[in-house]
């Protein structure tokens, strides 16, 4: 399926509609804005950071325009239609590209349909004062994706009003150039499949919720033109399958990653908070939280305050992702001098423990089951700790790119690229078998919005992170005891990053708008400061 072609046909076929067109309401908006850094390598963290991937975070001046066209097709009792289209036009014309284009359909006012590119997210929100969110956040530039499900939060019937659900359902695909280095593990158009629940406790001002995302990247093209292939139902249920590899059909087909949101709001007359626990995951040793191996972890609260004018809303977070399901390695493998050796022991295809028990290790057992053997490797081999760690979130062996999308994660923005390491440690020589070089972070993160005057609101934003590189960087290889003596993150490595924005309208400017901002990353990885001005206009 041509995703592309498809949505273009449905776009133009409803534009077509003379009666629809009839009653449709346009908005037009234009911003420019201006950018540059001191650092030659890289602009400040929350220059690009959760900017939908616009800001170039490796070109220290740039000179931005957004033209925006949106259109509110139909408004009828029980069905809305709306579509939009954005372009960023950039000083180096050859970078300009088409931001969003997309339909959005609303049916009997609770099923959503989504097609196109669009710069928003079903889950996470307060992108612009936050650390970023887990997935679905507005770090990269929008996937073109089919959704459709309850983007918001609709009562469950028969239950006395008492709980509501949100959810939904997509597929897009990546069709950025990512077949760059030449690696074996290269793919281009890849495929993403993603889903979300959530279910919220009603009438209360105290409303607990849970919630579940799980995306995985599956099928894509390798650059001597295999097909990956797609076992859609297995990656769907993140079970094995069994039309790649003896690997993929023993592990969850597909790379996956996703997290836990379990969290509350409280609602009063002077201010709302909205508390909230997520837990990362890439395998069921993150998602079965009842093992306890999962111990990462983002703790916010957002706070709006409704009587408050130099302060309105703050967000405070800690968080880690340096845990990872522990040290231990992720698979068992076979011990050198082995036929096998560095091959995964896969231990459901044994037949016989004790014949194996002696044939690799020379041990004599007698009745021996899986448990015996995996608890035998894991004082032998592993050290003690227990195999499934390593979870190394938003990389995957099979697709070297990862959850990227034009270069920016997809996942959290503190994680950092092959390319961003080598913009900050140009000397350093990574493994680099997978893109996210620097994936295990831990800090706290503040942010705060408010009025100054009249007309002047502000945001400001600071982050302090320290990094802890990747396992597979850590090591010689990921399934590795093997330390890699020249690895950059040694001991972890502090930064803070910052952030001053402010935004200005007056009502006799009209729809004008003029925004500004400082931003300030110092630490142990790089210093960059940086300055940005904008122009923004909307025309009704």
């Amino acid at each position: 399926m041509n995703f592309r072609v498809v949505f273009l046909e449905v776009f133009f076929i409803v534009l077509l509609k003379s009666s629809v067109l009839s009653q449709s309401r346009f908005n037009i908006g234009i911003e420019s804005q201006y950018l540059q850094s001191t650092n030659d390598k890289l602009q400040p963290h929350y220059q690009y950071s959760n900017k939908w991937g616009i800001i170039d975070q490796f070109d220290n001046s740039q000179g931005i325009l957004i033209g925006n066209l949106d259109c509110s097709i139909l408004n009828k009792k029980g069905i809305s239609l709306n579509t939009c289209i954005t372009g960023v036009l950039k000083n180096k014309t050859k970078e300009s590209f088409l931001h969003e284009i997309y339909l959005n359909a609303k049916f009997l006012h609770f099923i959503d349909l989504n097609i196109g590119k669009q710069a928003w997210s079903p889950l996470s929100s307060h992108d612009d004062l936050i650390v970023g969110g887990f997935m679905r956040n507005a770090n990269a530039r929008p996937v073109p994706r089919i959704q459709i499900g309850m983007f918001d939060y609709q009562i469950v019937p028969f239950f006395n009003e008492l709980f509501s659900i949100k959810g939904g359902l997509s597929h897009g695909i990546l069709d950025d150039e990512r077949l760059k280095l030449g690696k074996d593990n290269e793919a281009k158009n890849v495929q993403i499949h993603e889903k979300w629940l959530y279910v919220k406790l009603n009438k209360m001002n105290l409303q607990p919720y849970i919630g579940l995302f799980h995306g995985a990247l599956m099928g894509g093209e390798r650059a001597n033109g295999d097909k990956i292939p797609v076992d859609y139902w297995s990656t769907f249920l993140g079970t094995g399958g069994s039309k790649i590899t003896t690997i993929d059909a023993t592990n969850a087909i597909g790379a996956h990653d996703g997290y836990w949101d379990v969290g509350l709001d409280y609602y009063s007359k002077l201010f709302n908070v909205h508390f909230y626990i997520q837990k990362p995951f890439a395998d069921k040793t993150g998602l079965l939280l009842y093992k306890l191996r999962n111990k990462d972890y983002k703790i916010g609260a957002f706070v709006e305050l409704k009587t408050v004018r130099r302060i309105k809303n703050i967000s405070l977070e800690i968080f880690r992702t340096d845990y990872q399901a522990g040290y231990g390695l992720p698979d068992p493998l076979y011990p050198k001098g082995h036929p096998k050796a560095g091959q995964i022991i896969w231990l459901e295809e044994i037949e016989n423990y004790d014949e194996f028990m002696l044939e690799v290790f020379n041990e004599i057992t007698n009745g021996y089951d899986k448990s015996d053997v995996r608890n035998y490797m894991i004082e032998l081999l592993d050290y003690g700790y227990d195999y499934g760690g390593r979870d190394d979130y938003n990389n995957n062996g099979l697709y070297y790119n990862g959850w990227t999308y034009y270069g920016h994660p997809m996942g959290m923005p503190l994680y950092h690229t092959y390319y961003m390491a080598k913009a900050y440690a140009p000397d350093w020589e990574p493994n680099n078998d997978v893109i996210f070089v620097n994936n295990r972070v831990k800090g706290f993160h503040i942010g705060i919005e408010g009025e100054l005057f009249n007309s002047l609101d502000y945001i400001l934003k600071s982050t302090y992170s320290k990094n802890y590189g990747s396992y597979g960087e850590e090591y010689i290889k990921r399934h590795s005891w093997e330390k890699d003596p020249e690895f950059f993150y040694k001991g972890g490595k502090s930064q803070w990053y910052s952030n001053l924005s402010f935004f200005y309208s007056n009502k006799n400017w009209g729809n004008l708008n003029f925004k500004t901002s400082i931003s300030y990353d110092i630490g142990e990885l790089y210093s960059a400061f940086g300055i940005m001005f904008g122009l923004e206009v909307q025309v009704n």
